[in-house]
């Protein structure tokens, strides 16, 4: 493989957003919240498919029972 076939992979793990894309591009590739969050009950999402911890969007969406 050639050098010039290499790209460059930036991340940006800020305490708001994550962000992620190759050098030299205008803008990002992939940006998302850098949110984790654990379910405060485990009674409370019985039977809804629970998860120990919810990443980015998903633990946004479920932020009333995180």
């Amino acid at each position: 493989m050639c050098d010039e076939d290499v790209a460059a992979i930036v991340i940006d793990n800020g305490s708001g957003m994550c962000k992620a894309g190759f050098a030299g591009d205008d803008a990002p590739r992939s940006v998302f919240p850098s949110v984790v969050g654990r379910p405060r009950h485990q009674a409370v999402m019985v039977g809804m498919g629970q998860k120990d911890s919810y990443v980015g969007d998903e633990a946004q969406s479920k932020r009333g029972i995180l």
